[in-house]
């Protein structure tokens, strides 16, 4: 179980690396579109949300996983059991 401290600093990272990939995505995806989004085509809209949630899914899963090992390693080190995977 993480700590309050722990839970925050990943909700900071997580937040705040998705606003910056978000942030060059607009920057990079968007303008390929923007003809199909001016004339609001129903498939664009459904495409760029599932590139976006697709992205946040991976990005989520990655970090959580990277959390999830620190925070076991640091609580094997304090219960006295060095354990190397």
């Amino acid at each position: 179980m993480q700590t309050k401290k722990d839970s925050f600093i990943e909700t900071l990272v997580t937040v705040g690396t998705g606003a910056f990939i978000a942030f060059l995505m607009n920057l990079f995806i968007l303008p390929m579109f923007v003809d199909d989004i001016s004339n609001q085509v129903l498939s664009t809209a459904i495409f760029i949300s599932v590139l976006y949630t697709t992205v946040s899914m991976i990005r989520s899963f990655i970090f959580r996983r990277i959390f999830t090992k620190f925070t076991e390693k640091y609580k094997r080190q304090r219960s006295g059991r060095i354990i190397w995977k």
